[in-house]
């Protein structure tokens, strides 16, 4: 629960960034799927890796 859980919040992070990002250049972001998809399996791995190193 706790993988999901940082692993959601990176990802809503991220967003925040990009919506951040999007408003200094007032502009649109558009990112395709076959990029966001590997971002997403991204952030997962590395909460779980974070999540595995605080376990041992």
């Amino acid at each position: 629960m706790e993988t999901f859980g940082r692993g959601c919040l990176y990802i809503i992070i991220g967003m925040g960034v990009l919506f951040f990002l999007a408003i200094i250049t007032s502009s649109h972001i558009n990112i395709p799927f076959i990029i966001f998809i590997p971002l997403v399996v991204l952030a997962f791995y590395i909460a779980k890796k974070k999540t595995d190193e605080k376990n041992k």
